[in-house]
């Protein structure tokens, strides 16, 4: 027996003293009562451990009524707390016998033996508490599921779709507010009675059917339902499912319908519109088309394709890399859309020119799964551009005019609107007089009015448009001016003269250093030319006596590269006479001669770029060519052109940048192009680099030169009927290009391959 527990001791002090024994001992029963829930019982045994606590008092409560009342207030407590943390009513019985048994086997633990009466009430001090606790559990089961089914109900009834159960004889056995609405019917109009009740024969007989074919099967089924409703004919998507019983008998039919009409007209309007977007891309002078991540072609139309001689569909389900194969350039395109790369390129195809877009298809995983393109016929565009670039050189031109006098003068009148200008290029007063038609005549010089008037007059009466003369002008400062004029007459819908508009360029200076201008030049050119014709024969012998040197056996190093520097200096001089003797001839004998022939520009570039190669080892040279080379051209001095441009891109360009030259062949015309990295031209001497002597000093140029290589290139050009341009910044570099035309075909000509 436990020293601390005596017979003498009343049974709620023993329970006082046994409290952490009952306490272990019911945990064990719970334990071994609840299994697998044993261990979330344990864990939230805060309500047990406190009943057992609480034992003792309640027994020394001398009145059974207030005992009962506290006993069912702590099982009320714990039967919500047991609720709450998910157990139930089973588990509560279980845990109130698991107490009990756990307070008699510490009492018997230590021997004691207790009276019957304290027995009696510690029996129903455990009873009330449990059925309390029972109670307790089964009214907060009961609010919570009517709290569920009222939330369930509202979850239904204010749901967007249409939602109702029918059973096995069709009568409604519920539908929700979206029922109601859609139908215009109460629920209490609906419920018990069948589709044939509420709706026509023909459509109570589709849902009839779609209901029986769901509780036939057993399986889910979704349909499309239409229903005339009061605004009209609605398309309703239904999902029906069959309602079991407990025994998995089908006893009725559920449904959630949603009124997809919207949806369906907008559906039917996208299709409408995509098909008329069909029709009017392919009407547009585009070729659509598509190849998957493998480069082979699904997509293949449009309107231009007529143009390229293909029908639609034409090269679908082949390969682009077959179909290609003969343009590397398009290959190229092929390979860069298919790492991804989204850019627009030029084509020219069968004399046409498209503007191609491509566009690759991303996936999820960032790999490409297709590509898109649109080429755009951009050839009556490309005729329009060159037409408006001769347009805008025109108007450049003419606007070259505003650095003149415009005048304005109103033949009826007498009046004249001079520009601005007048005022500062006459020298006049800010104060002067109307300047009308009688001022302007009384300024011109008296040897020279009755001259103008007189011509003028004539212009004007005998139904000409244009007028012009030169003669002086009197300044406001007194000199005199000699000014140019043009004037063009404007008639009416009779061909009478009402106004004269022109220009009036002062041109004093201009006379006074033409005389001189020209005098210099004429002596400059014929010196030139006597000079440069008297030194080719020292020159000559000078080349010839050095080659003989090298050629003789037993010189030591140090002679023959004394030998080689004299040589090299004898052809650069060579060289600098033949430009001046180009330029002579372009200055005093009109024009460098050309004996022009049929050759292909490609080989022709490939030759002076190898003899250029071999001249500067050390310097990288890449060529690219394209299109048909062939032209009506005079060969050498075409190769002049070309190694002038090549030789000036290395001496203005760092050592280690390539130079680049390209040829290209379009339809009327080839284009060569040099490039060059390095610093760019200054912007002044840009517009006079093709003049003689005007050779650009940069920082690491090589070599030296006269200044007539750009001059002997631009005439030779243009002695070919071409144009030569310069295109120079700070990112781009320095490019060259030469326009040549071709000139009219031969009768007959070799088949070539572009290469």
């Amino acid at each position: 027996m436990s020293p601390s527990v005596t017979p003498t001791l009343s049974l709620p002090d023993v329970l006082d003293v046994l409290r952490e024994d009952i306490t272990r001992r019911l945990m064990a029963g719970v334990g071994a009562a609840l299994g697998a829930l044993a261990p979330l019982a344990i864990a939230d045994a805060g309500a047990l451990h406190k009943l057992v606590g609480r034992l003792g008092a309640l027994l020394r409560i001398p009145s059974m009524a207030a005992r009962l009342a506290e006993a069912r207030t702590l099982g009320r407590d714990y039967g919500r707390e047991r609720y709450l943390a998910g157990f139930g009513i089973s588990s509560l019985v279980l845990e109130y016998g698991a107490l009990r048994e756990a307070i008699l086997e510490s009492l018997e633990s230590v021997g004691w033996v207790p009276e019957l009466a304290g027995l009696r009430a510690l029996a129903q001090v455990l009873d009330a508490g449990l059925v309390e606790a029972v109670g307790q559990s089964s009214l907060e089961d009961e609010r919570t599921a009517r709290a569920t089914g009222a939330w369930l109900h509202g979850l239904l009834d204010h749901a967007p779709t249409l939602i109702y159960a029918k059973d096995t004889a069709g009568r409604y056995l519920y539908v929700n507010h979206g029922f109601e609405r859609a139908s215009g019917k109460l629920r209490r109009d609906v419920m018990g009675r069948t589709d044939f009740d509420l709706f026509s024969a023909e459509v109570a007989s589709t849902f009839t059917g779609n209901d029986r074919q769901v509780m036939d099967s057993g399986q889910q089924l979704t349909i499309d339902e239409h229903v005339p409703l009061l605004d009209g004919l609605h398309v309703f998507q239904s999902l029906k499912f069959p309602l079991p019983d407990a025994q998995g008998r089908v006893v009725g039919v559920c449904g959630f319908s949603t009124d997809f009409t919207e949806a369906k007209r907008l559906e039917r309007e996208r299709d409408e519109a995509r098909e008329h977007l069909r029709r009017i891309v392919t009407q547009l002078p585009v070729i659509l088309w598509a190849t998957d991540a493998q480069g082979i072609i699904t997509l293949f139309e449009g309107e231009r394709l007529s143009a390229l001689g293909l029908e639609r569909g034409a090269y679908v389900g082949r390969s682009a890399f077959d179909v290609y194969r003969d343009r590397p350039d398009l290959v190229a395109a092929t390979l860069r859309a298919q790492e991804g790369e989204s850019f627009t390129l030029e084509v020219e195809m069968a004399g046409s020119c498209f503007m191609t877009g491509v566009s690759p298809v991303i996936g999820p995983d960032g790999s490409v799964m297709s590509v898109a393109g649109v080429s755009l016929d951009i050839s009556e565009r490309r005729r329009a551009e060159e037409v408006l670039r001769q347009s805008e050189m025109r108007y450049r031109l003419a606007t070259l005019a505003t650095s003149d006098v415009i005048y304005d003068w109103d033949l009826d009148t007498g009046t004249v609107e001079w520009s601005e200008l007048a005022a500062a290029q006459f020298r006049l007063a800010s104060r002067a007089p109307p300047r009308d038609i009688a001022w302007w005549t009384e300024h011109i010089h008296p040897e020279d009015r009755e001259r103008i008037a007189r011509d003028m007059q004539a212009v004007i009466d005998q139904g000409a448009s244009h007028w012009a003369d030169e003669y002086r002008f009197l300044r406001g400062d007194g000199t005199w001016a000699v000014v140019a004029d043009r004037g063009q007459v404007v008639r009416d819908a009779e061909g009478h003269a009402v106004r004269m508009v022109g220009a009036m360029q002062d041109i004093t200076e201009r006379r006074a250093t033409e005389l001189e201008t020209k005098r210099r030049a004429e002596f400059e050119q014929l010196l030139i030319g006597i000079v440069s014709h008297d030194l080719r024969n020292p020159l000559a012998a000078i080349s010839m006596s050095a080659t003989a040197l090298l050629r003789r056996e037993g010189q030591d190093e140090r002679l023959r590269k004394g030998l080689g520097r004299i040589l090299s200096s004898a052809e650069r001089a060579t060289r600098m006479l033949r430009d001046l003797l180009d330029f002579t001839q372009a200055r005093l004998g009109g024009g460098i001669p050309m004996e022009p022939r049929w050759l292909d520009l490609h080989e022709l570039t490939r030759q002076v770029v190898e003899e250029v190669r071999l001249t500067r080892p050390e310097r990288t040279l890449k060529l690219e060519c394209r299109g048909d080379g062939y032209g009506l051209w005079d060969a050498d001095r075409l190769a002049q052109v070309i190694t002038n441009l090549v030789n000036n891109a290395l001496s203005y360009s760092p050592e280690h940048c390539p130079v680049r030259i390209r040829t290209h062949g379009l339809r009327d015309d080839v284009l060569l192009t040099v490039h060059n990295a390095g610093g760019p031209i200054e912007p002044e001497l840009r517009a006079r680099m093709f003049e003689p002597m005007k050779r650009p000093e940069r920082k690491g140029a090589r070599g030296g030169g006269l200044g007539l290589g750009l001059f002997i290139v631009k005439h030779i050009v243009d002695a070919h009927g071409g144009v030569v341009r310069v295109h120079s910044t700070e990112q781009e570099g320095t490019t060259f290009q030469a326009r040549l035309p071709r000139q009219p075909m031969p009768p007959a000509r070799p088949d070539v391959d572009a290469p």
